[in-house]
């Protein structure tokens, strides 16, 4: 890219030939030694570029050469994961080498992405085999569902609806750590109730369309032992360990060196828990196995915060609620008023799925390469979670209340425990609860997260509305033409919304401001640092003209919540600085102590000791959808828009997109339109430094 300032962005016309011309000779099998001359042209052209990997893999396989065709199709995978593309080379090269498990998995993604035939079964279809197939051939939402189970039924395999219940769940997790095993919650209530209704519900369609909703999962770090365990016990230290039945009133014979055999009953995949202080014999005299969790090692260290508390409320636009947060929120604002308070504050997307990774990792969506919720994809496990770092810092690690976004996909792999619906957090819920895991597990240093979706907008078909926003709107606004689904992101600016998102935003208060009073009542100022933020804004409040695209990275779409008090937390200020959602990461690890590498994209922000930003990117990165980019400066923004959709390997091109610069407040309005040579330096230089990795210069293999 040369410093032109006259056009944003140029494709090279010679890569773009060589390309096409490598393109064209492998599309007729023309592997020669001028294949080879052209291919060595076009890395000298594009030395970063996957293609010239994919099309190196293509020619070695047709040289016979699929080990090393494996090397190329690898490296071309750590750079661009989603290609379908790249799916073929690998599946193609692991057919070569003999490993069929591989070539179907990549079939299987063809199949379901790409529409591509389905595969042939694995000559070997062992449980692990099973669990590899079923995450192919599912995407990364609502763990622990799986829509299409890989099972053998009549010594033929095929798929049908189930639930990971009672076994482990088939995710990304750290070598380090056990695997989650899926329990179901029973707090409070009869061990075996929830188990007998998932046992009989698991493969029913109406529980996966429908009921799943607000049914709640208990995963934890857990291995299955069938028979005995010996659990061991620091000297002069307590533990709490986890235990889950798989029948009802399991009996367990628990014996220590001070105690006589003692009876333990556990429910059907429900977690109970024990008390150590000494080396402990757990065995069951039948062959049901159970499950024991990691235990929980009691105490605290002076290296630590007592709680380090992190509540996500999901959807909630900051530039709407701030110039009424006293108001409409008085609770929280009151204990916030005593720490820090982000001002202009920007998620990296408009919806959950890239946002939450991005937070958890310190990283934009396009690195972690979760922007797309229907592949199998899961965060490479050489990037550290934020939970990763914090349990490599001694705290237990858990989120009370839970969307199952983060699950499948790796992100939340660093918790110790999860408790998960797939729809429905409200904070009621996840206040009571989160109070009762600090009575529960306060002895240790507690890293919690809570997710609650109280004022995320839902589509009004089949939606209840509370009952106080239904009898006191007006028929006019209670009534209303609406006559298909339509994704949150571009949810309309109905009334009725609006009420919701207020009548959401009061519960939020009200049980979030308990929560706080409670830290407040039992911890000192310097024991816990508490975050609230949002991962992205709401469409409901940006009017729009009839036949008009809504504009999913304006501001009410991607403006974002950031607020922090606690130990290293400036009191009673306001930051005016820019701030983005993977600044969270950065800023935990400077006031916990974990170390953060240098070459993430978060920021440590100018009040805890960083340096501010000048900008600050929200990006719209949806396959078959344009690429929508916003780059914004505390007065202006620019925003581009292409002219194509994205790809599903979640490139694009750039070449003739839409570009221009606003006044902050009035972005895409022509009145408000600003331009110069100072701020096209400014912008275009940001900009283009940003899309240079999502660029493929006009560049693909799709049909």
């Amino acid at each position: 890219m040369t410093d032109d300032l006259t056009v944003f962005w140029h494709n090279s016309e010679r890569t773009y030939e060589l390309f096409q011309d490598l393109l064209a000779r492998s599309e007729r099998g023309a592997y020669d030694d001028d294949f080879l001359a052209q291919l060595a042209a076009y890395r000298a052209a594009a030395p970063d570029s996957e293609r010239a990997d994919i099309f190196a893999a293509r020619y070695l396989l047709a040289q016979g050469d699929a080990e090393n065709a494996l090397l190329c199709a690898k490296r071309a995978q750590e750079k661009r994961p989603l290609s379908p593309a790249l799916w073929k080379v690998l599946t193609d090269t692991h057919y070569a080498l003999g490993n069929t498990l591989e070539a179907a998995v990549y079939k299987i993604y063809l199949h379901r992405l790409a529409g591509e035939a389905a595969p042939d079964a694995p000559p070997i279809l062992n449980n692990a085999v099973l669990m590899r197939l079923t995450r192919a051939m599912n995407d990364c939402l609502d763990a622990p569902l799986a829509k299409k189970r890989a099972v053998i039924e009549n010594n033929v395999l095929s798929f049908r609806p189930d639930v990971f219940v009672g076994e482990y769940l088939p995710a990304a997790v750290s070598e380090c750590n056990a695997s989650f095993w899926v329990g179901t919650y029973a707090d409070g209530g009869f061990l075996s109730d929830r188990g007998y209704m998932i046992a009989d519900a698991r493969t029913k369609d109406w529980f996966q369309d429908n009921i799943c909703r607000d049914f709640p999962f208990d995963l934890q770090k857990a291995h299955e032992v069938r028979r005995s365990v010996q659990v061991d016990v620091p000297v002069g230290r307590e533990i709490l360990l986890p235990v889950a039945g798989t029948q009802p009133l399991q009996e367990l014979i628990v014996s220590t060196p001070s105690e006589d055999d003692q009876l333990a009953y556990l429910g059907k995949w429900a977690y109970s828990y024990m008390r150590l202080s000494e080396p402990t014999a757990i065995r069951c005299e039948d062959d049901a196995p159970f499950a024991v969790g990691t235990p929980i090692l009691l105490g605290h260290s002076a290296a630590r915060k007592k709680l380090v508390l992190n509540i996500l409320v999901d959807g909630l636009p900051w530039n709407v609620v701030r110039p009424h947060f006293a108001a409409w929120m008085p609770n929280i604002a009151r204990f916030f008023a005593r720490g820090t308070i982000f001002d202009q504050h920007f998620s990296t997307s408009e919806y959950t799925y890239p946002a939450l990774p991005a937070i958890e990792t310190g990283l934009y969506p396009y690195r972690t390469h979760l922007f797309r919720a229907q592949t199998s994809h899961e965060l490479a496990p050489e990037i550290p979670t934020l939970a990763e770092c914090m349990k490599d810092l001694g705290y237990y690690t858990a989120a009370p209340i839970l969307t199952a976004d983060g699950i499948y996909n790796g992100t939340m792999r660093g918790y110790d425990r999860l408790i998960t619906t797939t729809w429905n957090q409200p904070s009621s819920v996840g206040a009571t609860r989160t109070i009762h895991h600090i009575e529960a597990f306060g002895e240790a240093d507690l890293f919690t997260f809570l997710h609650l979706s109280d004022v995320h907008p839902w589509d009004a078909m089949g939606f209840n509305f509370a009952s106080e926003v239904e009898t006191r709107l007006p028929l006019r606004h209670r009534l209303f033409a609406w006559e298909k689904t339509t994704a949150s992101v571009r949810l309309p600016d109905f009334e009725i919304y609006k009420a919701q998102f207020h009548a959401g935003l009061r519960d939020v208060d009200r049980n979030i401001g308990m929560l706080l009073s409670y830290i407040e009542d039992h911890y000192a100022e310097d024991e816990y640092i508490v975050s609230l933020y949002s991962d992205h804004g709401s469409s409901i409040f940006t009017p729009r003209a009839e036949g008009t695209e809504f504009d999913v990275i304006g501001e009410n779409s991607t403006c974002a919540a950031w607020m922090m008090r606690g130990a290293g937390v400036p009191r009673g200020v306001i930051a005016d600085e820019l701030t983005s959602i993977v600044d969270l990461y950065p800023t935990l690890g400077a006031l916990t102590g974990f170390p953060v590498a240098s070459d993430i994209d978060g920021n440590l922000p100018q009040i805890f000791g960083g340096t501010a930003r000048d900008a600050v990117i929200s990006y719209s990165q949806y396959a078959g959808q344009t690429f929508k980019l916003a780059v914004r400066s505390k007065t202006h923004a620019l925003r581009v828009e292409t002219h194509d959709p994205v790809l599903q390997d979640g490139t694009a091109d750039f070449a003739g997109a839409t570009v221009g610069i606003y006044l902050r407040g009035h972005e895409l309005e022509a009145a408000y339109a600003a331009d110069s040579d100072e701020l096209r330096a400014f912008f275009y230089t940001r900009a283009r430094h940003f899309v240079q990795e999502i660029a493929n210069n006009g560049e693909f293999f799709e049909s």
